[in-house]
């Protein structure tokens, strides 16, 4: 509409120019957008490249006030789902070219970090940017005190567990930014950040980049082709999928078509901008995160076509961040890392005909209550949709219409049936999936319920569900308050490691009894937690949600994430855990200057982080 009204005003201004309608000034504007991106392409420059080069030059006129510093800050990319071994091959196979020059240049490298339970973006970044997430047990979860349904991509949700795990000195509180994020690290300066949404000045804020991105002669049309472009694309490559048979695959529709086309379009090139804008500004410390890879791989897969191709876009988004630090104000270092990875399989229900909270309700006879909808691909539209529903005009009215009642609970009701502990209008169970791990919730009763407990109400309820093929692991709470995992052919009490019969939990990794019991301690994990079956042939899962890639649980690539650091930095120790991983992150900002401490403060071990004398290298 700016450009429609600048050929108007142009008609009134500039001799033999003539627009008589609005409608011609409106078709100008489009032919003109059109032949630029045409010359865009004949000179070879990438929407990307073109619009992102044309911002460097105007952050750089616009920001001459801003004092140049030789002190260095940091850059924190983060690629959401993306695993060690994922990101290793594709290397190997020639693609992330950027990121492989920087590896195969000496000036970069690649370290594995483990995650444990849960292996979810809350959780992750909760460990982080803020040091500890022992109280997040899962993606959704129920907290019975409180008698709610917890999903952590749910604005007022992200909200709260921000306010549980921050102190205040989080990784960002040395005036960073945080730019895409589920939690916010405590930055002044949040965009498009779940947690601070409804926090006046956050969300998108005043970063006129924002705005510059759609009012940009190659941003608004260019966006809009790409995005429908991006549609056109996922919706052949379904039909092409479900023609060729290929297994597993899961249903991919309009609304996905569009969350994918919103995420590895609109919301990457706006993240994109964000991150330029604060490294004009001279921002010490910036974390973003990119979600277009793990979007897709939900539902095409993690090593397929579709999500490499997106993996493929972000490396050279990145290359793009890169390029547009070396006329930053301060020169910058790049860290690259994943939250988690994924791990491929047929869900549940495709196995075997029923989902996971229907076979609960046919054991207990009991009315189950399920939080397990496909939620790969809300969170990026609820921040930017969330941020604009707060905006005026037509866009926020249009916005705030769509959300109507969308910021409620997102549990379905699916047992007709009245079981023994149904109290005033509430189920006996509450059933909530994330990926492969599922915590099943006795609402009636306060605490968390002991196997004997269990027993006594639902006999032989533990077997039975140990015993269905499609259930890797049971774990409860078994004599004396001790964890115990069971499995159809044995049972492991995860304090004394007493085993009987078939180690249950051999097949998910060293780490995994770790992870078990680190989850069994924390306050809202459920009465009983499910870990579906694992096949170490094929490395494939069967999530209790419909995402044939999926992460939360324990199995294949979703616990081995990623760390790409400067050649120079050292690694303290092993990352095992995001909280880990964020001291890691704290004391090589602390060497370079950044945070609360001083460059020479040794880190909780006694170490001294060091840094390497140079930004970002040139690509």
């Amino acid at each position: 509409m700016f450009q429609v009204l600048i050929f108007q005003v142009a008609d009134g201004l500039v001799a033999g120019f003539d627009v008589d309608t609005v409608a011609s000034a409106f078709s100008a504007s489009v032919v003109f957008a059109v032949v630029n991106m045409l010359l865009g392409a004949v000179l070879n420059i990438g929407q990307g490249e073109s619009y992102y080069g044309l911002l460097v030059q105007r952050l750089a006129r616009e920001r001459r006030d801003v004092v140049r510093s030789t002190e260095p800050g940091v850059v924190i990319v983060q690629i959401d789902g993306l695993g060690h071994g994922v990101l290793a091959h594709q290397i190997r196979a020639g693609r992330v070219q950027f990121l492989a020059s920087l590896i195969r240049g000496g000036r970069a490298r690649l370290t594995r970090w483990d995650v444990l339970l849960p292996s979810q973006t809350s959780a992750s970044q909760a460990g982080i940017l803020h040091g500890r997430n022992d109280g997040i047990p899962a993606f959704r979860w129920y907290e019975k005190d409180r008698g709610r349904l917890m999903v952590s991509n749910r604005p007022a949700d992200a909200a709260e567990i921000a306010r549980r795990v921050s102190d205040g000195a989080g990784l960002l509180s040395a005036d960073g930014a945080s730019v895409g994020n589920l939690l916010s690290g405590d930055a002044v300066r949040t965009y498009l950040t779940l947690a601070t949404l409804r926090i006046a000045g956050q969300g998108i804020g005043r970063s006129q980049t924002f705005y510059g991105f759609f009012l940009s002669p190659s941003g608004y049309l260019a966006t809009l082709l790409l995005i429908l472009g991006e549609m056109a694309k996922e919706l052949v490559s379904a039909a092409r999928t479900a023609r060729a048979g290929i297994e597993p695959r899961s249903h991919r529709g309009i609304r996905y078509a569009l969350a994918r086309a919103v995420t590895n379009v609109l919301l990457r090139g706006i993240s994109t901008s964000l991150v330029i804008d604060e490294m004009y500004r001279g921002t010490p410390v910036i974390y973003v995160d990119y979600v277009d890879y793990d979007e897709i791989a939900h539902y095409s897969g993690p090593e397929r076509g579709e999500a490499l191709d997106a993996l493929d876009g972000v490396d050279r988004t990145i290359r793009n961040i890169a390029r547009a630090a070396a006329d930053a104000p301060r020169p910058y270092h790049l860290v690259v890392l994943s939250d988690h990875g994924q791990t491929l399989g047929a869900t549940f229900r495709n196995r075997y005909g029923i989902a996971l909270e229907e076979h609960i309700r046919d054991l207990t006879g009991a009315t189950v209550r399920a939080a397990t909808t496909q939620a790969g691909e809300s969170g990026a539209l609820n921040a930017l949709a969330s941020e604009l529903s707060q905006s005026g005009g037509a866009a926020g009215a249009i916005t705030r219409r769509a959300m109507r009642n969308r910021d409620g609970g997102e549990a379905v009701e699916v047992g007709p049936a009245a079981g023994p502990d149904v109290g005033q209008g509430e189920p006996s169970l509450v059933v909530t999936a994330s990926g492969n791990l599922a915590l099943v919730y006795f609402t009636a009763h306060p605490g968390r319920l002991t196997e004997d407990e269990l027993e006594g109400r639902y006999p032989q309820l533990v077997r039975q569900l140990a015993a269905h093929p499609g259930v890797g692991l049971v774990m409860v709470r078994g004599e004396g308050g001790q964890a115990v995992a069971s499995g159809a052919n044995g049972r492991r009490n995860l304090a004394t490691d007493a085993v009987v019969g078939v180690y249950p939990v051999a097949v998910y990794g060293p780490l995994a009894a770790q992870s078990l019991r680190r989850l069994d301690a924390m306050p809202n994990v459920g009465d009983v937690v499910l870990i579906s079956t694992y096949e170490p042939e094929t490395q494939e899962v069967a999530a209790f949600e419909e995402l044939i890639g999926s992460h939360d649980g324990l199995g294949g690539g979703q616990t081995e994430a990623f760390v790409l650091h400067p050649r120079e930095w050292n690694i303290d120790g092993p990352l095992i855990g995001a909280p880990a991983l964020g001291a890691q992150l704290r004391s090589w900002l602390a060497g370079i200057g950044i945070g609360a401490g001083a460059r020479d403060r040794p880190a909780a071990d006694g170490h001294v982080a060091s840094g390497p004398s140079s930004g970002l290298p040139r690509p």
